[in-house]
């Protein structure tokens, strides 16, 4: 910064975001100026306090600029630099185990052969994970035996969650609930959504372990309802602000009763149009737009209704 005083008729060069020198009132931008020897010829009128900011105008000695819990973003990052903070504390995101269960599963990438379907939901519950501010440790697939569940369980333990997708049901190979319940506790086995029913909650040596529906769409929309809240708070991450629209229904919806749904939507026209196929379609979730919630004591909702669409 110069030193020198700045009187009348006199002038000097400063940086942008500088301190301007004692006597200065004004910073005229240098475009409009041109240099002549000893002598700046200024094109521009100047006004008092042109292109100045009092200090403390944006931040003030002992002001808050970002509140402990708060989520960091760019800007704040930014705000912490321009008060020169080079470091703070942070909530350490929690690491995800995910294990998809299943002899029939094959990574993306790979040649597909007769009997075999490509693994869908590692690569969903690691996308909800990295979303909700977990880190996705993906510990592969894992075979339909009791030994390699086991084996894989143990792996998972070294991570603050554990999710297996598949396993759930009442299959004869779904071995994974009677695993947790060999070596931990289960919480619940079930629960009165759609899609999702077969879902499970328990923990082993004090992690929880999240046993998600094979199902890609049953799995997806559990991601949403469960792992993501679940996730968040572990994260110290505030929940989410759901986006919601109110739209009239652009053809009838007739189901059983019994279990609250979340039934998968495209918004086109200005209606809500039914965009689920079944628990095995995950274009059921990617070709629409958000999902309206049936309580279990509907069975049917008219084409017209008014219905209230949360948006993915």
């Amino acid at each position: 910064m110069p030193r020198k005083r700045v009187t009348s008729g006199s002038c000097a060069e400063v940086a942008t975001g500088s301190t301007i020198p004692p006597g200065a009132t004004a910073v005229v931008r240098v475009e409009d100026t041109d240099r002549d020897g000893e002598a700046v010829k200024i094109f521009a009128p100047v006004r008092m306090g042109q292109n100045v900011v009092r200090r403390g105008s944006d931040v003030r000695r002992g002001s808050i600029v970002v509140r402990a819990g708060e989520e960091m973003t760019p800007a704040k990052v930014g705000v912490l630099a321009a008060v020169g903070r080079a470091q703070l504390k942070a909530f350490v995101r929690p690491t995800v185990a995910i294990l998809t269960t299943g002899d029939e599963l094959v990574p993306p990438g790979q040649r597909i052969q007769p009997g075999q379907v490509y693994d869908v939901n590692t690569y969903t519950m690691a996308a909800v994970t990295r979303e909700n501010g977990g880190e996705p440790i993906l510990l592969g697939r894992v075979s339909d035996r009791a030994a390699a569940v086991r084996t894989a369980l143990r792996r998972g333990l070294d991570n603050d969650l554990i999710v297996f997708t598949g396993g759930s049901s009442a299959g004869e190979r779904d071995l994974v609930v009677d695993i947790i319940r060999s070596l931990g506790e289960v919480l619940f086995h079930g629960i009165a959504i759609k899609p999702g029913k077969p879902t499970a909650l328990g923990h082993v040596d004090g992690k929880p372990v999240l046993v998600m529906p094979g199902n890609p769409t049953s799995c997806l929309t559990n991601g949403y309802v469960l792992l993501r809240p679940m996730l968040r708070r572990m994260a110290h991450l505030p929940p989410t602000s759901p986006r919601t629209v109110e739209v009239p229904l652009g053809n009838l919806i007739e189901r059983i009763r019994g279990r609250l749904e979340f039934h998968t939507v495209r918004i086109a026209d200005g209606t809500a149009v039914s965009a689920f196929k079944e628990s095995s379609a995950i274009t059921s979730m990617a070709h629409a737009d958000g999902y309206i919630e049936i309580p279990a004591d509907v069975d049917r909702i008219e084409k017209g209704a008014s219905v209230r669409v949360t948006l993915f």
